[in-house]
């Protein structure tokens, strides 16, 4: 080992010397608090009769929204995945995304709550097995939102997302309804 040439107390007091200069620093990292993120459990009412025939007519979907600066308009990096299967089908979605909200001003918000508006797009990662059968595929889509964010940390949303493609012919297109709390 490279230390054994050295003197052991030279190697204590480099040690003692590099945890000292790291220690504030890594003080300061701890003021600043975790990144904030959101997370929500909801579900996907898929538009078309194919993909509610292969997954049914409610696929359960969750997913998680990292805050961002807002760097080329963006607020939320998101990822998530709605998936069912059943009857001999699967729906598989796995979305990837950046978002941008709005909110209007309310000065009670605190009070009452807030409601906020936004878009956004990304890659949908796709995995479906229907009577076409079994595909996956990567596509681009987008979506639009609404959404009221309670008094307190938790909020309701209202997305709807369309994607380019299809997996075994089964489209992810539709309604997602979510429960989330902000952390």
């Amino acid at each position: 080992m490279f230390f054994t040439n050295f003197p052991r107390k030279f190697v204590l007091a480099a040690a003692m010397l590099a945890l000292s200069t790291l220690a504030p620093r890594a003080a300061s990292a701890q003021t600043t608090g975790l990144v904030p993120f959101r997370a929500k459990i909801g579900a996907l009412l898929p538009t078309q009769n194919a993909a509610r025939d292969a997954a049914g007519s409610v696929v359960p979907a969750a997913e998680v929204d990292i805050r961002i600066p807002r760097l080329l308009g963006a607020d939320f990096v998101s990822i998530g995945i709605q998936s069912r299967s059943g009857d001999g089908g699967k729906l598989r979605v796995i979305p990837i995304t950046v978002s941008r909200t709005f909110q209007p001003p309310n000065p009670v918000g605190r009070i009452t709550g807030t409601p906020y508006f936004g878009v956004g797009a990304g890659a949908y990662f796709l995995d479906g097995r229907s009577a076409l059968g079994s595909d996956n595929k990567v596509t681009v889509g987008g979506f639009a939102q609404a959404g009221y964010q309670l008094p307190s940390k938790f909020f309701v949303e209202a997305k709807y997302q369309l994607t380019a493609g299809k997996a075994a012919g089964l489209s992810a297109n539709g309604l997602q309804l979510f429960v989330g709390r902000s952390f």
